[in-house]
C-alpha cells in the first residue's frame, strides 16, 4: 500500500473518500487484479458486529453479482474482512439524477418518460432474476457522462446515460432501520402497501418508479409537504396523487403506476411499454414550473389508515400483479438498449469534500442515495481533448451552501444565468434538521443597476421586507414564506427574473449568488434586538429558573421555567421563548424555530419531577443546585441552569 493508500481485503486499495453518510462511506479504490478503479461502498461497522446481518450480506452475494443489464451498475464484489462490510462496484463518470434535477429543474415529458422507461427496463431484469430494489429515487439514478446544460433537451441520447444502483443495499440494515423508525426505505417514495400492511413486492419498485417519474415531471414528489415520515406515509395510503397539468394519457399511465392496490399496477416491463406507447404523443410537450404542494389533499375512495409498526414481509419478486390493468391485454417487454462502452479510470485528484458537493464529479456507483442523509460528489471532471472553450452565449451556473444555522435550518442557494435572454433562475432550498422549521426567511436578492429585482416566485408566499414589521432595514429585502420546512426534509422556492450580468456572466453569477448569500447573513447578524426572522437569527436559548424554590410540608412545588431566546447580545428578557407559568397559544418565534410546544422538553435533577408533556416542573424534595436544561426544536444542548429546593423550614 502506497501513498497513504489503505488495503481493503487481499485485492483492493481504498485511494479517496468520496462521500458518507447515514449507511457508510464510499471510496474510489484500486482493483490490483483488474488493474482499473471501481468504487467501494464501507457499511457502519456496527453492520459488521451484527451475524444476522453478515450473514444477508454474504446471501445477497450471489444475486447482487449475478445482475447482468445495460441499465444496472454492476456489482463486481462483496468483501467481508474483520469489521469491514464493503459492496465493489463499477465507478461511474457522471453526476446523479438528484443532483441533475437540482441544476436543471423539471423535465419536459418527454425526456421524464424515456429516463423512466430506462429505470423500468432494469427493474424488469432485476425482477426476472428475483431481485427488488426497495429503494428506488431520484439519487439512486446515475448519469454517465457529461453534463446537460439547463434549458437543453437531454432526448434519448440523455436516457441512454441512465444507470441504476444500490440493489438491495435497504435490505441489508433492514431489521435494524424497521426497528429503530418502524419504517425502511425513503418515506416519499414508500408504497402504500408498506404503510398499511408491511409488505414489498416487485410492484412496489414500480410504486417508487412512480414518484419518481411524478418528480421528474413536477419538481416535488406527489405527497410531500408539511409533517413527519407517518404524515407522508398516511397521504401515500389515504389521498390521491395532486393532477399534473400532462396530457392525459400520460397521466393515466402515472396514476396507474401510483395506484393505492399494488395488484393495480402494471409490471416494470408492462409500464415501460405503457409509455412508449404515450412517448411521441408528449414529445413536445414543455417542462413544467415546479408544483407547489396542495393546500388541500383529496381523500382516495377505498384506502384504509396505517396502523401499527411496520413489520416488512417480502414478496416474490416474480409476483407480476396487474400486467393488463392498464390497456387490457399484458404489454411486452422492451428491446433491450445497446450495451454501453466501460468506464474509464479515474483521474488522481484530492480527496473529496465530506458535505454538500460542488456541480461536476465523479460519482460513486454505490449509489449516494443509500448514503442517504448526505448526498456527495466528489471532484471535478478533467477535460481531455480539444474541447471548445464556453463562449459567453452560453447559460452558466453557479450556487452557494450557507453554514448551518443554530437552529438546524440548511441553505442552498443555486442559480442559472442564459445570457441570450437575460434571464436569472434562483433555486432556494430550504432544510431542516431534526426539529419542523416555519419561514417567513429574509433573502436578499442584490441590484445590478438603480432597481431592485422583481422575481416570478413559486413555491412559497413573498413579500417586500417591511422594517416597521421585522425591525430590518436593508434594499431588495424579500420575507419568502414556504411555510413548514418538515423535520430531516426540505422545500424549494424558485425566483426567476430578469439581471444585466454584463460580458462576463460566468464570473459575475457567481458573484452575485455570493452578494446575496453575504448580504443576508451580514444583515441578519447585525440585527441584535427584536424577532424578526426568528429561525435565521437565533442564535441561543437560555434557561431561567428562580434561586430558590422553597417546597410545602406536604405537596409538590412548582418550578418555573423561561426560555429567553438570544439574538446575538445576551438573553432577552422581554420577549421569552416559552414561560412554564404562561398560559395561550406558543409564541410565533416558538412555532418558527420548534414548531410549538411540541417541540420543548424540560430536564431537570432527580429532586424535580417533569410532567408527561415535558412542559413543566414539580420539585419533590430539597436538594443544592439541581440542574435545569430544555430543549427547544433543534437546540438540544442547552446550558442548564440551577435551582435550590429548601424544605418549609429553611
Amino acid at each position: 500500500m502506497t501513498g497513504g493508500r489503505r488495503a481493503l481485503g487481499s485485492r483492493y486499495e481504498l485511494v479517496d473518500l468520496l462521500g458518507e453518510g447515514a449507511m457508510g462511506e464510499v471510496w474510489r479504490t484500486w482493483d490490483r487484479a483488474g488493474e482499473r478503479y471501481v468504487a467501494a461502498k464501507l457499511l457502519r461497522r456496527e453492520l459488521a458486529r451484527d451475524q444476522q446481518i453478515v450473514g444477508r450480506f454474504v446471501q445477497e452475494r450471489a444475486i447482487l453479482m449475478s445482475l447482468r443489464h445495460e441499465r444496472i451498475v454492476r456489482v463486481h464484489d462483496l468483501v467481508v474482512e474483520g469489521e469491514a462490510l464493503a459492496i465493489v462496484m463499477d465507478l461511474v463518470e457522471g453526476t446523479d439524477l438528484r443532483r441533475h434535477l437540482r441544476e436543471v429543474g423539471t423535465l419536459g415529458a418527454r425526456d421524464a418518460v424515456e429516463t423512466t422507461c430506462a429505470v423500468l427496463d432494469a427493474l424488469a431484469a432485476a425482477h426476472e432474476q428475483s431481485c427488488l430494489h426497495r429503494d428506488v429515487k431520484p439519487d439512486n439514478v446515475l448519469l454517465r457522462g457529461g453534463e446537460t446544460q439547463t434549458g437543453e433537451g437531454p432526448g434519448p441520447a440523455y436516457a441512454d446515460r441512465v444507470l441504476l444502483t444500490d440493489f438491495g443495499i435497504a435490505r441489508l440494515a433492514q431489521e435494524r432501520t424497521v426497528q429503530a423508525t418502524g419504517l425502511l426505505g425513503t418515506p416519499g417514495y414508500m408504497p402504500p402497501e408498506l404503510f398499511v400492511h408491511g409488505r414489498f413486492s416487485a410492484a412496489s419498485d414500480v410504486y417508487a418508479t412512480g414518484v419518481l417519474l411524478y418528480e421528474l415531471l413536477g419538481g416535488r414528489t406527489p405527497f410531500s409537504g408539511a409533517g413527519t415520515a407517518h404524515t407522508v406515509g398516511f397521504r401515500h395510503a389515504t389521498v390521491r396523487p395532486p393532477r399534473l397539468p400532462v396530457p392525459d394519457a400520460l397521466w393515466q399511465v402515472v396514476e396507474t403506476m401510483l395506484a393505492k392496490d399494488p395488484t393495480t399496477r402494471l409490471s416494470a416491463a408492462g409500464t415501460a411499454a405503457a409509455l412508449r406507447e404515450v412517448a411521441a404523443q408528449v414529445r413536445d410537450v414543455p417542462a413544467l414550473p415546479v408544483q407547489p404542494a396542495p393546500d388541500d389533499w383529496d381523500l382516495a375512495q377505498g384506502t384504509v389508515v396505517r396502523a401499527g409498526p411496520v413489520q416488512v414481509e417480502l414478496d416474490d419478486a416474480r409476483v407480476d400483479v396487474g400486467a393488463t390493468f392498464l390497456h387490457g391485454s399484458a404489454a411486452a417487454a422492451p428491446p433491450a438498449a445497446p450495451a454501453p462502452p466501460g468506464a474509464p479510470p479515474a483521474p488522481d485528484r484530492a480527496a473529496a469534500r465530506r458535505h454538500r458537493a460542488p456541480r461536476r464529479g465523479l460519482v460513486a456507483a454505490a449509489a449516494l442515495a443509500a448514503l442517504s442523509l448526505v448526498a456527495v460528489v466528489a471532484g471535478v471532471v478533467v477535460a481531455t481533448g480539444d474541447e471548445p472553450d464556453p463562449v459567453a452565449a452560453d447559460p452558466v451556473a453557479a450556487e452557494r451552501t450557507d453554514q448551518l444555522l443554530p437552529t438546524g435550518l440548511g441553505v442552498d442557494r443555486e442559480a442559472d444565468y442564459d445570457p441570450a435572454t437575460g434571464r436569472l433562475t434562483l433555486r432556494l432550498r430550504y432544510s431542516a434538521r431534526d426539529a419542523p422549521l416555519r419561514g417567513p426567511f429574509l433573502e436578499v436578492l442584490p441590484a445590478r443597476g438603480s432597481q431592485c429585482p422583481r422575481p416570478t416566485w413559486t413555491g412559497a408566499t413573498v413579500q417586500d421586507n417591511l422594517a416597521a414589521r421585522t425591525g430590518i432595514s436593508v434594499a431588495c429585502g424579500f420575507a419568502v414564506d414556504p411555510g413548514q420546512v418538515p423535520a430531516d426534509g426540505e422545500v424549494l422556492v424558485v425566483a426567476s427574473f430578469d439581471l444585466d450580468l454584463g460580458a462576463d456572466p460566468g464570473g459575475a453569477l457567481e458573484g452575485w449568488v455570493g452578494e446575496a448569500a453575504d448580504s443576508t447573513r451580514a444583515v441578519l447578524e447585525a440585527q441584535r434586538s427584536g424577532d424578526g426572522y426568528p429561525v435565521q437569527r437565533l442564535r441561543d436559548v437560555v434557561v431561567e429558573v428562580p434561586a430558590v424554590v422553597r417546597k410545602a410540608r406536604s405537596g409538590f412545588a412548582p418550578v418555573r421555567v423561561r426560555l429567553l431566546p438570544d439574538w446575538g447580545e445576551g438573553p432577552d428578557p422581554v420577549r421569552a421563548l416559552f414561560d412554564s407559568d404562561a398560559a395561550g397559544e406558543a409564541t410565533i418565534a416558538l412555532s418558527a424555530v420548534a414548531g410549538g410546544f411540541d417541540g420543548v422538553r424540560l430536564q431537570a435533577c432527580d429532586a424535580v419531577a417533569v410532567s408527561a408533556d415535558g412542559l413543566s416542573l414539580l420539585a419533590r424534595y430539597p436538594a443544592a443546585d439541581c440542574e435545569v436544561t430544555a430543549q427547544v426544536g433543534d437546540l438540544t444542548r442547552l446550558e442548564p441552569a440551577t435551582v435550590t429546593i429548601q424544605g418549609a423550614g429553611g
